[in-house]
């Protein structure tokens, strides 16, 4: 149900009845008494008396869905129209619940089809909200302007159909003239909305009926909801890619809230797979980096850049950048390497196989192996050690892939980290030099603190007949068995 329904409802309950003679029938009616209700006409009293909100015995006849007794009350003489203090007409409240009978009982009592809520919603809106398309048709039916829009943002009933991802209604809408090219105040499209529910069906037709694939929201367009269920929300949109000064490309949108069936019916209708937002990320970015393997796929096919780099980064390196290994940070970062870092392995084969290059440093000197190891999982770097070999590569900052396995890693499961450090161990991985701070393996990460993983470093530095710069805060001597 939607927000607007829930406040006037909110009203409706916080009015305490008045006098008994006054307002009994709506008394009977709140409490579902059908009994006393039925008592209560057959006196003929008031079926029109109103509470000081507006509601009367047949507003809440139909917000309890009780359509036998508002139909009854109609037949008493019930106005049809009376509307209370949010606009809530006993059409809106019918057409909310998603009874298009008692719509239909309402509409030919004479209920007015062009009716708004306060703030301006139509009754059509209302209806494609719920997913009807027996409610749409009934409206148009009686003459509802298929394009009409509430006046405060200009959201319509086709954009209120696509946010809910209802794409029946999405397509009897367009059939009685909706215009697909419709935009808000803030220039969200119907599109925008079927994007951002992720409702592929939804983009396919609405692509089909005229809409741009490539159509931005334009620069710095504030997120917007289509009222369904609550106001707009106010925070940022979802993602670090929006928005974009220069523009919102559709996919990105689609990046953003990981609509990823959205994303390949937008390619589908012919969005360009290799646009760029403000920091050089492109769709292939995005999805290699969410592990979304068929969306790859599709971005592949219709031709995206596999090489793609990100634009360089500017200034000094932030702290974040620098100490957990954001590689959208980072500057000239390839979908591979973001792909590899998140642990996507299944994705890393699918842009390999296509011709990836795996040898693209990031800006920041980031390779393919570092960024393995950076991912805290030992096949991400068993797959990448195929193509990189070079296990004393170092980034920028001196970390090497041991430094790597205990950055940003702490959210991984300790014996998870454990089988990486093993495995980078014995592929030759230096275990014990200083980065640029001065600081081994073992330092970061008992600054986490990891415990089991630096144990296994140190384990392995004395076993191999070493001593470690720096033991574990915690360490506890090997066994004689300890691995080497």
């Amino acid at each position: 149900m939607r927000w607007g329904v829930l406040r006037a409802v909110a009203s409706l309950a916080a009015v305490s009845c008045w006098a008994a003679t006054d307002f009994s029938l709506i008394d009977a009616v709140k409490r579902r008494d059908v009994k006393t209700a039925d008592a209560l006409l057959a006196q003929r009293v008031n079926v029109n008396a109103a509470l000081p909100d507006g509601a009367t015995a047949l507003s809440w006849a139909v917000f309890l869905d009780l359509p036998d007794l508002a139909g009854k009350l109609i037949q008493a003489g019930a106005n049809v129209n009376t509307a209370g203090e949010y606009g809530e007409t006993p059409l809106t409240l019918a057409l909310a619940n998603g009874d298009v009978a008692l719509a239909g009982k309402l509409l030919k009592a004479g209920a007015d089809p062009k009716a708004t809520r306060w703030n301006g919603e139509t009754t059509l809106m209302i209806a494609a909200g719920t997913g009807s398309v027996e409610e749409v048709k009934l409206l148009l039916g009686a003459g509802v302007d298929v394009n009409g829009a509430e006046p405060r943002r200009g959201q319509n009933a086709l954009m209120w159909a696509a946010a809910e991802g209802h794409p029946d209604v999405v397509d009897v809408l367009i059939k009685q003239g909706a215009r697909v090219g419709a935009a808000t105040k803030s220039g969200f499209t119907p599109l925008a909305f079927a994007v951002m529910k992720n409702d592929a069906a939804s983009v396919k037709r609405i692509i089909q009926a005229g809409a741009d694939p490539n159509y931005a929201l334009p620069g710095q367009a504030a997120p917007e909801k289509a009222s369904p269920d609550e106001p707009p929300p106010d925070q940022a949109f979802p993602g670090q890619a929006l928005p974009d000064k220069d523009g919102t490309p559709m996919l990105t949108v689609a990046g953003s809230y990981k609509s990823f069936a959205a994303e390949i019916a937008l390619l589908e209708g012919g969005a360009n797979p290799n646009f760029t937002d403000h920091t050089g990320l492109t769709p292939l970015h995005v999805a290699a980096e969410a592990g979304a393997v068929d969306l790859v796929k599709e971005l592949v096919a219709k031709g995206a850049n596999l090489n793609a780099r990100t634009y360089k980064a500017s200034g000094p390196k932030s702290k974040f950048a620098q100490y957990f290994v954001n590689l959208r940070l980072s500057g000239e970062v390839t979908p591979l390497l973001l792909a590899t870092k998140a642990d996507h392995v299944d994705v890393m084969h699918v842009l390999i196989e296509a011709g990836a290059d795996p040898g693209l440093k990031a800006q920041d000197g980031t390779t393919l192996l570092l960024a393995a190891a950076g991912s805290g999982h030992v096949d991400a770097a068993r797959y990448a050690y195929q193509f990189d070999k070079d296990v004393k590569a170092v980034d920028d900052s001196g970390r090497t892939a041991m430094h790597m396995s205990m950055t940003g890693t702490a959210q991984i499961e300790q014996p998870v980290l454990t089988e990486l450090v093993q495995y980078l161990a014995d592929i030759g991985v230096p275990m014990d030099e200083l980065d640029k701070r001065g600081r081994t393996p073992i330092q970061v990460g008992d600054g986490v603190p990891i415990d089991q993983p630096i144990q296994r470093m140190a384990d392995i530095i004395v076993n191999r007949g070493g001593t470690p710069r720096h033991f574990p805060k915690e360490y506890v001597k090997p066994g004689p068995k300890a691995e080497k």
